[in-house]
């Protein structure tokens, strides 16, 4: 990192919201950083911290510079990416984040023409639900993510669609519910679902659908950060949850999982490629974000 001393410690202080264990993260004993902030707000003439009964907080002007900063450490961590491929002539590392739902398919379609393409290159993934890749792009930890795209983006954040598939009601083979003719929401009130946490987006557009129908929050009786773990308790109990359905999903839970088609709750939710605006791109993640606006990874229809 090649921001100024203090501005790092500076960051670390917003981070920890603590002189004393921001020191010990550096080594470095509380006083000598207190000077070195000290020094920081000399230069700049102004107050950056005020004491609270827990530790420190930034002041307005300290709230301005540590976004400011934050922002300056993504663009010196993008220039320090491409300076060191130009230099050292290296194939490159790419940072894909992967919506939950869809990593199955993208190690199967993208990650195997991905690895025969590029044989050189190291390729990192970041499994998880879209709210918390949208954080992981933003901060410059991720090239791009691939995953459900919501009504409205951060401001700072680009989406290009890719393609759609269908959520649906989901329920275990031989559910109660699997034997009504056309099943209605009412029909769903009885049972409790298994969703993911609560800053996911089609969890909060269900949620609003069966509380306009007079369900509350105590519908959800397990909330887990694994996709995995919501579908494999679905499919060996009564819960429900909102699920994608397309052909490789239908394929891998076959036997297991049945859809309810309810109308309110059925939609159709646009998977995207999302990456940070003016964001440095090495040249293999725009060869794998290629193969992906080509069409090259598309989910199949259902069959």
């Amino acid at each position: 990192m090649m921001l100024s001393r203090e501005i790092d410690y500076f960051l670390l202080v917003c981070d920890y919201r603590n002189i004393a264990k921001a020191a010990d993260e550096l080594g470095m004993s509380q006083s000598a950083l207190t000077r070195a902030i000290q020094r920081l707000e000399s230069q700049l003439g102004t107050t950056l911290f005020v004491r609270t009964s827990r530790g420190v907080e930034p002041t307005p002007v300290g709230e301005v510079l540590r976004k400011h900063s934050e922002h300056a450490r993504v663009a010196m961590q993008d220039a320090e990416h491409e300076i060191t491929q130009m230099t050292a002539g290296l194939r490159g590392r790419v940072r894909i984040g992967v919506g939950q739902t869809l990593a199955r398919h993208i190690s199967q379609r993208l990650l195997s023409r991905l690895i025969h393409d590029r044989p050189g290159a190291r390729i990192q993934i970041q499994v998880a639900f879209s709210a918390e890749l949208f954080e992981l792009v933003e901060a410059g930890a991720l090239d791009f993510a691939v995953t459900g795209l919501p009504d409205v983006l951060p401001a700072n954040l680009l989406a290009r669609p890719l393609t759609q598939i269908e959520m649906c009601v989901v329920v275990r083979s031989g559910h109660p519910l699997t034997k009504i003719a056309a099943p209605g929401i009412s029909d769903l009130l009885p049972y409790r679902s298994a969703a993911p946490r609560q800053d996911v987006h089609a969890r909060r557009v269900a949620e609003q659908i069966l509380a306009s129908h007079g369900s509350d929050l105590h519908h959800v009786m397990l909330e887990s950060n694994s996709w995995e773990t919501i579908l494999e308790t679905v499919s060996s109990t009564d819960l429900f949850t909102l699920a994608p359905w397309y052909h490789d999903f239908e394929q891998q839970w076959a036997g297991r999982l049945q859809r309810i088609d309810i109308p309110e709750l059925t939609r159709q939710q646009t998977i995207g490629l999302v990456q940070r605006q003016d964001a440095y791109v090495s040249s293999l993640a725009e060869r794998a974000m290629a193969l992906l606006i080509s069409g090259e990874w598309s989910l199949p229809p259902e069959q």
